[in-house]
C-alpha cells in the first residue's frame, strides 16, 4: 500500500488548501486585500532599510548566487518579479537582465522603487502596480518570461498562483518561502493568551509547493538557509509591533492592550525588549522546459 502518493498532484493540493483551511492565523485574519496593501505602503520604508542592513545584504547576495549558479540569470534574460516590493531583487537583477517587470501593489513601495531605479539610472525596469491574484497570465500574454521570480511573498500562496508562475515562465521559476515555525515566543505566547490555541504551523511553508511540483514531475533545486534574529526595542517600540501584528487578527479592546503592556514589561530588562526568533528559509529554482520527469 502507498501511504505516501509522492507523485500524486491532487494529494498535494488538497494538503495544501488543507493546511490554509485549517490555519489558525488564516482563519482569524481581519484584513482585506486593500488593508494588507496599506499595511505594506506603512512598511515600506522599514523593507527598504532593512535591506541596507548587513543581513538583508547578505541574503540577497545569496539569493543572486544561487540564480547565477542556476543559469537562472544571464545577460538577455526577460525577468519577471512577482511582489518586487520596493525593488530589493529587482535593482539588482535589473543591473544583468535585459527587462525586470516588476509586480508590486503598494503606491509607497512602488515609489521607492522608481527612486532607486532612478538613482542607478536604470531603464529597464517596467513597473506594474498590480497584484499576482490579479494577472491573468493567458489573455494579457504573460508567458515570455526567462525567469519568474517570487521572494519571500502573499503574491504566490496556493496551488493557483504557482500554476501562474509555471505558465509566465519559458525558462526558469524561483521560489523562496518560511520553512518551519516562523514568529517569535512573544507573538505565540500572546496568541495562545488570547486564543487559547496554537498559531499552528504556517500554510504557506515552502514544503507545499515543492511537494506540488516533486508531484508534476520537476525537481526543484531546494536549499534551505537557517537564520537567528536579536530583535532588540524599546518598550513603547516591543509594544507598538505586537499591537500592530495582533490588529489583524482582533479588535484591540482595553483589556487586550493592558495584557500586550504587561507582557512587554515583565519580559524587558532595563527598559529593552529582546527577543530571539530562530527561523529558516526555502529557495528553490526549476526550469520549465526540462525538469519534468518523463
Amino acid at each position: 500500500m502507498q501511504l505516501f502518493p509522492a507523485g500524486s498532484s491532487e494529494f498535494w493540493i488538497n494538503l495544501w488548501e488543507e493546511a490554509q483551511h485549517r490555519s489558525p492565523m488564516r482563519k482569524r485574519r481581519r484584513r482585506t486585500e486593500t488593508e494588507m496593501i496599506e499595511m505594506w505602503n506603512r512598511r515600506a520604508k522599514e523593507f527598504a532599510k532593512f535591506a541596507t542592513k548587513d543581513g538583508g545584504q547578505k541574503r540577497r547576495q545569496r539569493v543572486l548566487d544561487f540564480l547565477e549558479q542556476e543559469g537562472a540569470l544571464q545577460e538577455g534574460f526577460k525577468v519577471l518579479d512577482i511582489g518586487a516590493g520596493p525593488g530589493n531583487f529587482a535593482i539588482p537583477m535589473a543591473r544583468i537582465a535585459s527587462q525586470v517587470t516588476a509586480l508590486e501593489p503598494a503606491s509607497e513601495m512602488v515609489k521607492i522603487l522608481q527612486e532607486r531605479a532612478a538613482a542607478e539610472q536604470l531603464e529597464n525596469i517596467k513597473i506594474m502596480q498590480r497584484t499576482w491574484q490579479d494577472v491573468d497570465v493567458e489573455k494579457e500574454g504573460f508567458g515570455q518570461f526567462d525567469l519568474v521570480f517570487a521572494s519571500m511573498t502573499p503574491g504566490v500562496q496556493d496551488p493557483e498562483t504557482l500554476d501562474k508562475m509555471i505558465k509566465a515562465s519559458r525558462g526558469y521559476c524561483y521560489l523562496s518561502g518560511f520553512s518551519g515555525r516562523r514568529w517569535g515566543e512573544a507573538y505565540r505566547e500572546l496568541w495562545q493568551l488570547f486564543y487559547n490555541e496554537d498559531m499552528g504551523d504556517s500554510p504557506s511553508d515552502v514544503i507545499y509547493p515543492f511537494g506540488l511540483l516533486y508531484s508534476m514531475g520537476y525537481r526543484p533545486n531546494l536549499r534551505f538557509t537557517k537564520q537567528q534574529w536579536q530583535h532588540e526595542h524599546t518598550i513603547e517600540e516591543a509594544t507598538e509591533n505586537i499591537l500592530k501584528f495582533f490588529e489583524s487578527y482582533m479588535d484591540i479592546s482595553a483589556g487586550a492592550k493592558k495584557e500586550i503592556e504587561d507582557y512587554v514589561l515583565k519580559h524587558a530588562e532595563n527598559g529593552i525588549f529582546r527577543q530571539e526568533v530562530n527561523g529558516c528559509s526555502g529557495m528553490m529554482v526549476w526550469r520549465i522546459n526540462d525538469d519534468v520527469a518523463d
